[in-house]
């Protein structure tokens, strides 16, 4: 699935600092349950509690977002701030 191609109106995860500080989207995680979660460089502390915008909105907030690969349940993805290209992330188990 990729996220341009999901439902617009769908949840997507994200952190205060992607949504409000404009931190640019370095990591996105389609979990296991198929829910999208979009994080920046920026380190989240425990307490911090998650935004839930619509991948309509993320989508408009962080354009690079549209470039993300196919991706399957459980894969994850991350680029440098200053790139557009995406690479999968290994597990580490």
């Amino acid at each position: 699935m990729k996220l341009k191609e999901e439902n617009k109106y769908k949840s997507v995860l994200t952190t205060s600092y992607v949504l409000v500080n404009g931190s640019p989207a370095t990591f996105v995680l389609y979990d296991e349950d198929g829910d999208w979660q979009v994080f920046g460089d920026d380190e989240v502390s425990e307490d911090e509690e998650p935004y839930v915008v619509s991948v309509e909105e993320i989508l408009e907030l962080e354009p690079s977002l549209r470039k993300l690969p196919d991706m399957q349940p459980g894969q994850a993805v991350a680029r440098d701030k200053n790139s557009t290209r995406w690479f999968f992330v290994e597990d580490e188990e």
